[in-house]
C-alpha cells in the first residue's frame, strides 16, 4: 500500500472510532425480511414442529438469545420428560444441543458472538451458571460462585466470555456479580441484607455489557423496606463498586416525571440504558426511554398517537441506540417495534403473514391469548429475534405452534459518494483504476467507474477522485 493509501485508511479508521464513541443514532430500517429458525408445536397438531421434537416447547416469556451472526438460543421445556433443554441454531437450522438432568430447571439463555450460551441450572445436584460452547458442542458448569450463593438469576455472557448475574444468598438477599470463572468474582453491588452498608433494599433484573458493567433498577431502603413507595433509581454498577446514576423516580427525586420503572432494563457498550417507565404527567402514560445519565431520549410514549400500550417486557438496545420493544399499536394490535428517538418502525404486527416451513403463516392465536412471547432481542446490525404464535393464513383455529424468527433489517442505501468510483466507501487509487477500466462507458449515475454521477466514465471522474482523495464517504448508519 502506498503512503497516500495508508494515510487514507488511517484517516478513515480514525473517523470511524470517533463516530462510534458519539451518542449518535443509526438510521431506522425501512423494512424487514424474515427467517424462521424453529417452530414448536404439539406433535399431533397439523404440520407438527420444525427443527425441534414435537411437544417440546420454548418458554413463551423469554427474549431469545441473539448474536451478531444471527445465531439464536432459547430454553426448552419438555412436558413429557420433566426436564429443561437448550436449543441453538441459526440460518434456518438448529437443534436441541443439551438436555438437563431429570427434574432440572433452566433460566432464559444469553448468547455471545463466539456462539457461547449461558443459563442458570437449578433444581439439580449441581446448580449454577452453565455454558454451552457451539465450537465444541460441550456444556459444562461455568461458575457456582461467589461462596454462599444459592441462585444465579438472569445470567448474561458478553463477548469477552464474562458472565454477569444476580446471585442469591438464602435468607439474606441478592447481589450483582460478574465472573470469568474465577474463585472470587467481584460483587458490583449488594442488597442491604447481604451488605449492611448498602443503600439498596432490592435489586431488580440486571443487564450486562462488554465493559463488565451491570445496569438495573434498584430500590433504596433499609432491611425490609421493599414496598413500592420506596425510592427507585436506574443505575449502572461497575465491577469496582462505583456506579453511575441514570434515572430516578419521583420518590427519589420530587422533580422527576417518572412515577415508576418496569423491572427490566437493557444496557449497551456506550453507557446508554433502555428502560420503560410510567409517567407522573400525564398520569398513567408510559414510555420507552434511553439515557446515559446526562441525556435522555424518548423512544416511544403511549400518549404519542402511535403506540397505545407498552407491554411489560424489557426493551433491547444495540450500540447504535436502536431500541426494540413490544407495544400495542393505535388500533389495538400487538406489535414488535424498533425506534431511534426520531421515529418508529414495525418489525412485526399481529396478523402479519410471515414465511414458515409450512408456507405463509399468520401471526395469530385460536383465542384471545397474546400472539408474541417474551421480549425481543436486537443485534449490532439492527436485526431482531422474536417469538410469535402461528396459524394458517385462512384459519386461526388450526395451531401451527410458536415460531422463533430472525427479522433482518433493511436500511436505506447510503448517500451517493462523489469520488468513490468503485463504491467501497473511500476515495483512493482503486477508484482511479475503476475509472480507467470502464473508461468511455455509459452507466447509471454513480455506476461502476462513474465517480461524479454524470452517467459517463471520463476524465472528469478522475478529477473527481483526485479532488476528494483520501476522504472517507459519509454513511447512512
Amino acid at each position: 500500500m502506498t503512503l497516500v493509501g495508508r494515510a487514507a485508511r488511517i484517516a478513515s479508521f480514525a473517523v470511524s472510532l470517533t463516530w462510534s464513541a458519539l451518542p449518535a443514532f443509526a438510521t431506522l430500517p425501512t423494512s424487514y425480511t424474515y427467517q424462521l429458525q424453529v417452530r414448536s408445536n404439539f406433535a399431533q397438531n397439523p404440520g407438527g414442529a420444525f427443527n425441534i421434537p414435537g411437544s417440546w416447547f420454548f418458554n413463551s416469556n423469554d427474549a431469545p438469545g441473539l448474536n451478531d451472526q444471527d445465531q439464536v438460543s432459547t430454553r426448552i421445556t419438555v412436558t413429557s420428560g420433566d426436564f429443561h433443554a437448550l436449543w441453538f441454531g441459526g440460518g434456518g437450522t438448529g437443534a436441541v444441543v443439551h438436555q438437563g438432568p431429570l427434574g432440572s430447571f433452566f433460566s432464559a439463555t444469553s448468547l455471545n458472538n463466539s456462539g457461547e450460551v449461558v443459563f442458570e441450572q437449578s433444581l439439580s445436584a449441581a446448580n449454577g451458571v452453565y455454558r454451552y460452547r457451539s465450537a465444541t458442542g460441550i456444556t459444562s458448569l461455568f461458575t457456582n460462585r461467589p461462596l454462599g450463593a444459592s441462585g444465579w438469576g438472569t445470567p448474561q455472557i458478553n463477548n469477552l466470555s464474562q458472565t454477569g448475574f444476580r446471585a442469591s444468598f438464602s435468607g439474606s438477599g441478592t447481589a450483582f456479580v460478574s465472573s470469568t470463572g474465577e474463585a472470587f468474582p467481584p460483587i458490583h453491588v449488594a442488597e442491604v441484607g447481604v451488605d449492611s452498608l448498602s443503600p439498596y433494599s432490592f435489586l431488580f433484573t440486571p443487564s450486562f455489557n462488554n465493559n463488565r458493567q451491570i445496569a438495573s433498577s434498584a430500590r433504596l431502603g433499609g432491611p425490609g423496606q421493599t414496598g413500592s413507595s420506596q425510592p427507585d433509581e436506574v443505575r449502572i454498577f461497575n465491577a469496582d463498586g462505583s456506579s453511575v446514576l441514570i434515572a430516578q423516580d419521583r420518590n427519589a427525586n420530587p422533580a422527576s416525571n417518572y412515577r415508576s420503572f418496569d423491572n427490566s432494563v437493557d444496557l449497551n457498550d456506550l453507557g446508554w440504558v433502555a428502560f420503560t417507565a410510567t409517567l407522573e404527567v400525564p398520569s398513567g402514560a408510559r414510555g420507552v426511554f434511553i439515557s446515559n445519565g446526562t441525556q435522555t431520549i424518548t423512544i416511544a410514549r403511549t400518549d404519542g398517537g402511535i403506540v397505545s400500550n407498552i407491554e411489560f417486557f424489557a426493551p433491547a438496545i444495540n450500540n447504535s441506540n436502536l431500541v426494540a420493544f413490544r407495544a400495542f399499536d393505535a388500533g389495538g394490535l400487538r406489535a414488535v417495534w424498533v425506534g431511534d428517538g426520531t421515529g418508529l418502525v414495525r418489525v412485526a404486527t399481529e396478523h402479519d403473514i410471515l414465511p414458515t416451513d409450512q408456507g405463509p403463516g399468520r401471526i395469530d392465536q385460536n383465542d384471545a391469548s397474546p400472539v408474541f412471547g417474551g421480549g425481543p432481542s436486537i443485534n449490532s446490525a439492527g436485526n431482531v429475534a422474536f417469538n410469535a404464535a402461528l396459524t394458517p393464513p385462512g384459519n386461526n383455529q388450526v395451531e401451527w405452534g410458536t415460531g422463533l424468527f430472525v427479522a433482518t433489517a433493511v436500511f436505506p442505501p447510503p448517500p451517493h459518494c462523489v469520488g468513490d468510483a468503485d463504491s467501497d466507501g473511500d476515495r483512493e487509487f482503486a477508484d482511479i483504476t475503476a475509472v480507467l477500466a470502464n473508461f468511455n462507458n455509459m452507466t447509471i449515475p454513480f455506476g461502476l467507474g462513474d465517480a461524479d454521477g454524470s452517467g459517463v466514465v471520463d476524465f472528469a471522474d478522475i478529477t473527481s477522485v483526485l479532488a476528494l482523495f483520501g476522504q472517507p464517504c459519509p454513511t447512512s448508519r
